[in-house]
Protein backbone atom coordinates (compact mmCIF):
# COMPACT_ATOMS: atom_id res chain seq x y z
CA UNK A 1 0.00 0.00 0.00
CA UNK A 2 2.04 3.31 -1.45
CA UNK A 3 2.17 5.39 1.96
CA UNK A 4 0.56 9.17 1.73
CA UNK A 5 2.75 11.81 1.75
CA UNK A 6 2.71 14.49 4.39
CA UNK A 7 0.93 17.35 3.16
CA UNK A 8 3.35 20.65 2.70
CA UNK A 9 2.82 23.75 4.77
CA UNK A 10 1.76 26.73 2.56
CA UNK A 11 3.15 30.01 3.29
CA UNK A 12 1.10 32.35 3.94
CA UNK A 13 2.27 35.02 0.97
CA UNK A 14 1.54 32.07 -1.27
CA UNK A 15 -2.38 32.48 -0.36
CA UNK A 16 -4.84 33.56 -2.86
CA UNK A 17 -4.88 37.42 -2.83
CA UNK A 18 -8.73 37.65 -1.69
CA UNK A 19 -8.09 35.43 1.66
CA UNK A 20 -4.96 37.17 2.62
CA UNK A 21 -7.03 40.70 1.98
CA UNK A 22 -9.19 39.19 4.50
CA UNK A 23 -7.05 38.37 7.14
CA UNK A 24 -4.97 41.08 6.91
CA UNK A 25 -8.60 43.47 7.15
CA UNK A 26 -9.05 41.84 11.05
CA UNK A 27 -6.24 43.20 12.22
CA UNK A 28 -6.37 46.99 14.47
CA UNK A 29 -5.33 49.18 12.25
CA UNK A 30 -2.47 50.19 13.96
CA UNK A 31 -1.51 47.03 14.15
CA UNK A 32 -1.48 46.96 10.66
CA UNK A 33 0.54 49.70 9.78
CA UNK A 34 3.43 48.22 11.98
CA UNK A 35 3.36 45.20 9.14
CA UNK A 36 4.40 46.92 6.27
CA UNK A 37 7.99 46.32 7.39
CA UNK A 38 8.07 42.91 7.26
CA UNK A 39 8.59 41.81 3.95
CA UNK A 40 8.22 43.99 0.40
CA UNK A 41 5.18 41.43 -0.37
CA UNK A 42 3.27 42.61 2.69
CA UNK A 43 4.65 46.70 2.40
CA UNK A 44 2.94 46.36 -0.94
CA UNK A 45 -0.27 45.10 -0.16
CA UNK A 46 -0.87 48.10 2.55
CA UNK A 47 1.18 50.90 0.99
CA UNK A 48 0.47 50.42 -2.85
CA UNK A 49 -2.41 48.30 -3.38
CA UNK A 50 -4.94 50.21 -4.36
CA UNK A 51 -7.10 47.11 -4.23
CA UNK A 52 -6.69 46.14 -0.69
CA UNK A 53 -7.21 49.58 0.60
CA UNK A 54 -10.80 49.77 -1.09
CA UNK A 55 -11.82 46.51 0.74
CA UNK A 56 -10.85 47.71 3.64
CA UNK A 57 -12.41 50.81 3.32
CA UNK A 58 -15.94 49.10 2.51
CA UNK A 59 -15.43 46.67 4.72
CA UNK A 60 -14.65 48.90 7.83
CA UNK A 61 -16.36 51.98 6.75
CA UNK A 62 -13.73 54.01 9.20
CA UNK A 63 -15.57 57.21 10.57
CA UNK A 64 -14.48 60.99 9.88
CA UNK A 65 -12.84 62.48 12.86
CA UNK A 66 -13.40 65.94 13.91
CA UNK A 67 -9.87 67.28 14.77
CA UNK A 68 -9.81 69.78 17.77
CA UNK A 69 -7.02 72.44 18.87
CA UNK A 70 -6.01 74.28 22.07
CA UNK A 71 -2.89 76.26 22.58
CA UNK A 72 -1.10 76.12 25.41
CA UNK A 73 0.74 79.78 25.68
CA UNK A 74 2.31 78.65 29.28
CA UNK A 75 5.08 75.97 27.85
CA UNK A 76 4.18 76.84 24.75
CA UNK A 77 2.49 73.28 23.38
CA UNK A 78 -0.03 72.53 21.20
CA UNK A 79 -3.36 69.88 22.39
CA UNK A 80 -5.02 68.18 19.63
CA UNK A 81 -8.29 66.01 20.59
CA UNK A 82 -9.51 63.96 18.32
CA UNK A 83 -13.17 62.73 18.29
CA UNK A 84 -14.52 59.48 15.97
CA UNK A 85 -17.95 60.07 14.98
CA UNK A 86 -19.69 57.22 15.98
CA UNK A 87 -23.57 57.46 15.15
CA UNK A 88 -24.25 60.22 18.10
CA UNK A 89 -21.17 58.97 19.92
CA UNK A 90 -17.86 61.04 20.01
CA UNK A 91 -14.54 59.28 21.58
CA UNK A 92 -11.61 61.51 22.75
CA UNK A 93 -8.11 60.94 21.60
CA UNK A 94 -5.84 63.85 22.81
CA UNK A 95 -2.54 64.32 21.33
CA UNK A 96 0.66 66.88 22.56
CA UNK A 97 3.06 68.66 20.58
CA UNK A 98 6.24 70.49 22.67
CA UNK A 99 5.62 73.65 19.90
CA UNK A 100 2.69 76.11 18.96
CA UNK A 101 0.87 74.84 15.31
CA UNK A 102 0.34 77.50 12.66
CA UNK A 103 -1.63 76.11 10.36
CA UNK A 104 -3.29 72.63 10.48
CA UNK A 105 -3.96 70.73 7.08
CA UNK A 106 -5.77 67.38 6.46
CA UNK A 107 -5.67 65.04 3.54
CA UNK A 108 -7.11 60.89 3.08
CA UNK A 109 -7.00 61.17 6.80
CA UNK A 110 -3.31 62.33 7.78
CA UNK A 111 -2.42 65.61 9.05
CA UNK A 112 -0.16 68.13 8.21
CA UNK A 113 1.12 69.96 11.31
CA UNK A 114 2.85 73.15 10.49
CA UNK A 115 5.06 74.85 13.18
CA UNK A 116 7.16 78.14 12.90
CA UNK A 117 9.94 76.14 12.71
CA UNK A 118 9.07 72.59 11.34
CA UNK A 119 6.50 70.67 9.09
CA UNK A 120 5.04 66.96 10.69
CA UNK A 121 2.83 64.84 8.89
CA UNK A 122 0.60 63.30 11.69
CA UNK A 123 -1.86 59.73 11.85
CA UNK A 124 -3.94 60.61 14.70
CA UNK A 125 -5.33 56.76 14.45
CA UNK A 126 -2.07 55.18 14.70
CA UNK A 127 -0.28 58.18 16.30
CA UNK A 128 2.26 58.04 13.82
CA UNK A 129 4.58 61.11 13.32
CA UNK A 130 7.53 61.97 10.93
CA UNK A 131 9.62 65.54 10.70
CA UNK A 132 9.34 66.87 6.54
CA UNK A 133 12.69 68.50 5.29
CA UNK A 134 12.50 72.54 6.69
CA UNK A 135 11.90 75.07 3.96
CA UNK A 136 14.58 77.82 3.62
CA UNK A 137 12.14 80.22 3.20
CA UNK A 138 9.92 79.57 6.50
CA UNK A 139 10.45 83.63 7.55
CA UNK A 140 8.79 84.60 4.17
CA UNK A 141 5.84 81.98 4.28
CA UNK A 142 2.13 83.15 2.44
CA UNK A 143 0.44 79.85 2.22
CA UNK A 144 0.41 75.75 2.16
CA UNK A 145 -1.40 72.90 0.44
CA UNK A 146 -1.60 69.65 1.55
CA UNK A 147 -2.43 67.08 -1.18
CA UNK A 148 -1.98 63.38 -2.23
CA UNK A 149 -1.53 61.63 -5.40
CA UNK A 150 -3.38 58.35 -5.61
CA UNK A 151 -1.43 57.38 -9.12
CA UNK A 152 2.11 57.76 -7.77
CA UNK A 153 0.75 57.30 -4.02
CA UNK A 154 2.91 60.22 -2.52
CA UNK A 155 1.81 63.42 -0.43
CA UNK A 156 2.70 66.30 -1.72
CA UNK A 157 3.42 69.38 0.03
CA UNK A 158 3.57 73.18 -1.41
CA UNK A 159 4.75 76.15 0.06
CA UNK A 160 4.24 79.75 -0.79
CA UNK A 161 6.36 82.32 -0.07
CA UNK A 162 6.79 85.98 -1.36
CA UNK A 163 9.99 87.63 -2.23
CA UNK A 164 9.98 91.83 -2.40
CA UNK A 165 11.20 93.16 -6.61
CA UNK A 166 10.63 96.66 -7.73
CA UNK A 167 8.41 97.05 -10.26
CA UNK A 168 10.00 99.09 -13.12
CA UNK A 169 6.66 99.41 -15.39
CA UNK A 170 4.33 100.50 -12.39
CA UNK A 171 7.29 101.89 -10.23
CA UNK A 172 6.29 100.57 -6.96
CA UNK A 173 8.24 97.93 -4.42
CA UNK A 174 5.71 94.57 -5.10
CA UNK A 175 5.49 91.14 -3.73
CA UNK A 176 6.48 88.23 -5.60
CA UNK A 177 4.90 84.83 -4.82
CA UNK A 178 6.72 82.05 -4.86
CA UNK A 179 6.12 78.51 -4.58
CA UNK A 180 7.89 75.25 -3.78
CA UNK A 181 6.70 71.85 -3.70
CA UNK A 182 7.88 68.80 -1.39
CA UNK A 183 7.35 64.96 -2.01
CA UNK A 184 6.55 62.27 0.44
CA UNK A 185 6.12 58.90 -1.35
CA UNK A 186 4.08 56.74 1.31
CA UNK A 187 6.54 54.03 1.58
CA UNK A 188 8.35 55.94 4.11
CA UNK A 189 5.84 58.18 5.37
CA UNK A 190 6.35 57.46 8.91
CA UNK A 191 10.17 57.85 8.17
CA UNK A 192 12.29 60.83 8.78
CA UNK A 193 13.44 61.36 5.23
CA UNK A 194 15.79 63.67 3.48
CA UNK A 195 13.72 65.08 0.36
CA UNK A 196 14.30 68.43 -0.59
CA UNK A 197 11.93 71.38 -2.02
CA UNK A 198 11.83 71.76 -5.37
CA UNK A 199 11.14 75.40 -6.55
CA UNK A 200 8.39 75.86 -8.98
CA UNK A 201 8.87 79.65 -9.76
CA UNK A 202 6.27 82.43 -9.71
CA UNK A 203 2.98 81.99 -8.93
CA UNK A 204 1.03 83.27 -11.81
CA UNK A 205 -1.66 84.47 -10.39
CA UNK A 206 -2.49 86.59 -7.43
CA UNK A 207 -3.91 84.96 -4.27
CA UNK A 208 -7.93 86.35 -3.14
CA UNK A 209 -9.90 86.13 -0.15
CA UNK A 210 -8.44 83.99 3.13
CA UNK A 211 -6.25 81.90 0.77
CA UNK A 212 -8.44 78.71 1.06
CA UNK A 213 -7.90 76.04 -1.30
CA UNK A 214 -10.11 73.10 -1.85
CA UNK A 215 -8.82 69.64 -3.43
CA UNK A 216 -10.52 68.10 -5.41
CA UNK A 217 -9.77 64.92 -7.96
CA UNK A 218 -5.90 65.30 -7.79
CA UNK A 219 -5.96 68.71 -8.25
CA UNK A 220 -5.87 72.01 -6.04
CA UNK A 221 -8.32 75.14 -7.03
CA UNK A 222 -7.95 78.63 -5.46
CA UNK A 223 -9.43 82.13 -6.05
CA UNK A 224 -6.96 84.52 -7.50
CA UNK A 225 -7.46 87.81 -9.08
CA UNK A 226 -5.72 86.94 -12.73
CA UNK A 227 -4.44 90.85 -13.32
CA UNK A 228 -2.85 92.16 -10.01
CA UNK A 229 -3.78 95.33 -10.68
CA UNK A 230 -7.23 94.98 -11.72
CA UNK A 231 -9.46 94.36 -8.29
CA UNK A 232 -12.74 93.13 -10.06
CA UNK A 233 -11.24 90.56 -12.33
CA UNK A 234 -11.51 87.30 -9.88
CA UNK A 235 -10.61 83.80 -11.47
CA UNK A 236 -10.21 80.10 -10.06
CA UNK A 237 -6.48 79.00 -10.58
CA UNK A 238 -5.84 75.78 -11.01
CA UNK A 239 -2.60 73.67 -9.81
CA UNK A 240 -2.34 69.84 -11.11
CA UNK A 241 -0.78 67.35 -8.81
CA UNK A 242 0.79 64.80 -10.97
CA UNK A 243 2.06 67.80 -13.98
CA UNK A 244 2.49 70.19 -11.41
CA UNK A 245 0.96 73.27 -14.13
CA UNK A 246 -0.97 75.74 -12.54
CA UNK A 247 -3.73 76.85 -14.62
CA UNK A 248 -6.96 79.24 -15.14
CA UNK A 249 -10.64 77.52 -14.56
CA UNK A 250 -13.72 79.10 -16.14
CA UNK A 251 -15.40 81.86 -13.89
CA UNK A 252 -19.29 81.92 -13.97
CA UNK A 253 -20.72 85.01 -14.73
CA UNK A 254 -23.53 84.35 -11.95
CA UNK A 255 -20.30 85.46 -9.58
CA UNK A 256 -19.09 88.63 -11.61
CA UNK A 257 -20.84 91.29 -9.21
CA UNK A 258 -19.52 89.43 -6.05
CA UNK A 259 -16.73 90.11 -3.80
CA UNK A 260 -14.18 87.83 -2.86
CA UNK A 261 -15.79 87.65 0.39
CA UNK A 262 -19.16 86.13 -0.63
CA UNK A 263 -17.28 83.10 -2.12
CA UNK A 264 -15.63 79.79 -1.29
CA UNK A 265 -14.25 77.06 -2.78
CA UNK A 266 -15.02 73.34 -1.01
CA UNK A 267 -15.01 69.95 -2.16
CA UNK A 268 -18.49 68.11 -1.51
CA UNK A 269 -19.09 64.86 -3.07
CA UNK A 270 -15.41 64.81 -4.90
CA UNK A 271 -16.41 67.89 -7.17
CA UNK A 272 -15.15 71.62 -6.66
CA UNK A 273 -18.05 73.26 -5.27
CA UNK A 274 -18.79 76.99 -4.96
CA UNK A 275 -20.24 78.85 -1.85
CA UNK A 276 -22.39 81.88 -2.60
CA UNK A 277 -23.69 84.33 0.30
CA UNK A 278 -24.77 87.62 -0.35
CA UNK A 279 -24.73 89.86 3.12
CA UNK A 280 -28.10 89.81 5.02
CA UNK A 281 -29.51 86.83 3.45
CA UNK A 282 -30.17 84.35 5.00
CA UNK A 283 -29.36 81.25 3.17
CA UNK A 284 -26.23 80.05 0.73
CA UNK A 285 -26.17 79.23 -2.69
CA UNK A 286 -24.18 75.93 -3.31
CA UNK A 287 -22.37 75.98 -6.90
CA UNK A 288 -20.58 72.80 -8.31
CA UNK A 289 -18.85 72.77 -11.03
CA UNK A 290 -19.91 69.87 -13.88
CA UNK A 291 -16.82 68.07 -15.14
CA UNK A 292 -16.15 67.37 -19.23
CA UNK A 293 -16.78 64.31 -19.10
CA UNK A 294 -20.54 64.54 -17.89
CA UNK A 295 -20.84 66.38 -21.70
CA UNK A 296 -20.14 69.33 -20.71
CA UNK A 297 -16.98 71.96 -20.68
CA UNK A 298 -16.87 72.93 -16.89
CA UNK A 299 -19.84 74.25 -16.31
CA UNK A 300 -20.76 75.74 -12.99
CA UNK A 301 -24.86 74.78 -11.76
CA UNK A 302 -26.74 75.76 -8.82
CA UNK A 303 -26.67 72.31 -6.96
CA UNK A 304 -28.28 73.43 -3.54
CA UNK A 305 -29.73 76.35 -1.34
CA UNK A 306 -28.74 75.80 2.07
CA UNK A 307 -31.48 77.34 4.98
CA UNK A 308 -29.67 78.71 7.84
CA UNK A 309 -33.34 79.69 9.43
CA UNK A 310 -32.84 83.30 9.60
CA UNK A 311 -29.59 83.41 11.04
CA UNK A 312 -27.82 86.22 9.67
CA UNK A 313 -24.27 85.89 10.76
CA UNK A 314 -20.94 86.36 8.60
CA UNK A 315 -19.29 83.65 9.59
CA UNK A 316 -20.60 81.19 8.06
CA UNK A 317 -18.44 78.10 6.41
CA UNK A 318 -18.26 74.46 5.11
CA UNK A 319 -15.27 72.61 6.94
CA UNK A 320 -15.83 69.34 5.30
CA UNK A 321 -18.42 66.36 3.54
CA UNK A 322 -18.76 63.30 4.17
CA UNK A 323 -21.54 60.63 3.83
CA UNK A 324 -24.21 60.19 6.38
CA UNK A 325 -23.47 58.07 8.83
CA UNK A 326 -25.00 54.59 9.11
CA UNK A 327 -26.06 54.76 5.54
CA UNK A 328 -25.34 52.04 2.90
CA UNK A 329 -26.76 53.80 0.06
CA UNK A 330 -23.84 54.88 -2.65
CA UNK A 331 -26.30 57.31 -4.27
CA UNK A 332 -27.00 59.11 -0.75
CA UNK A 333 -25.70 62.79 -1.01
CA UNK A 334 -24.47 62.57 2.74
CA UNK A 335 -23.85 65.70 4.75
CA UNK A 336 -21.85 68.93 5.29
CA UNK A 337 -20.01 69.73 8.68
CA UNK A 338 -20.71 73.72 9.08
CA UNK A 339 -19.60 75.83 11.31
CA UNK A 340 -21.82 79.06 11.86
CA UNK A 341 -20.20 81.84 14.04
CA UNK A 342 -18.99 79.45 17.32
CA UNK A 343 -21.19 76.77 16.81
CA UNK A 344 -20.93 73.58 14.48
CA UNK A 345 -23.20 71.51 12.94
CA UNK A 346 -24.43 68.81 10.25
CA UNK A 347 -26.52 69.90 6.91
CA UNK A 348 -28.37 66.64 4.84
CA UNK A 349 -28.08 67.93 1.60
CA UNK A 350 -30.42 65.56 0.29
CA UNK A 351 -33.24 66.08 3.12
CA UNK A 352 -32.16 70.18 3.90
CA UNK A 353 -31.96 69.08 7.94
CA UNK A 354 -29.60 71.20 9.98
CA UNK A 355 -28.81 69.59 13.45
CA UNK A 356 -26.28 71.39 15.80
CA UNK A 357 -23.76 69.14 16.70
CA UNK A 358 -24.07 68.17 20.87
CA UNK A 359 -23.92 70.97 23.35
CA UNK A 360 -20.26 69.54 25.05
CA UNK A 361 -18.11 69.92 22.31
CA UNK A 362 -19.93 73.62 21.19
CA UNK A 363 -19.57 74.60 24.81
CA UNK A 364 -15.43 73.21 24.87
CA UNK A 365 -13.26 75.79 25.33
CA UNK A 366 -11.18 73.60 22.32
CA UNK A 367 -11.36 75.14 18.81
CA UNK A 368 -13.13 72.91 15.83
CA UNK A 369 -10.22 73.07 13.15
CA UNK A 370 -11.44 70.72 10.51
CA UNK A 371 -12.92 67.46 9.85
CA UNK A 372 -10.63 64.42 8.89
CA UNK A 373 -12.24 61.55 6.80
CA UNK A 374 -10.16 59.05 5.35
CA UNK A 375 -10.96 58.34 1.45
CA UNK A 376 -8.05 56.15 0.00
CA UNK A 377 -5.04 54.94 2.24
CA UNK A 378 -5.31 52.97 5.41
Amino acid sequence: MKKQEPSKLVEFNNLPKDIIFDIFSRIPLKTLCQFRVVCKKWQFHLCRNPEFRVFYHKKHKINPILIFNQQNTENPSTQLSSYFIDGTRLSQISTNFAQPLVSIFTCNGILCLISKTNVFLYDPITKLLSNLPNSKRFKSTFSWAFGYSKFRNVFKLLHFYTIEKFDNFHYCPINEVICEILSKPISDLWVDSLEEWRNLGNCPYEFLGRKNYAFVDGKFYWLVRENKFNFHCIRVMSFHLETEIFGIVCFSRNFSDRSVECLDLVEIRDRLCMTDRLPGQSSMNIWMMVKEDDGFANLWVKKYEIDLNGIDHHDVRILGHFPRRNNDDDDDEGEILMKIGQSFGFYELENGVYREMTSEVNKQEWGLQLLLNRKSIL
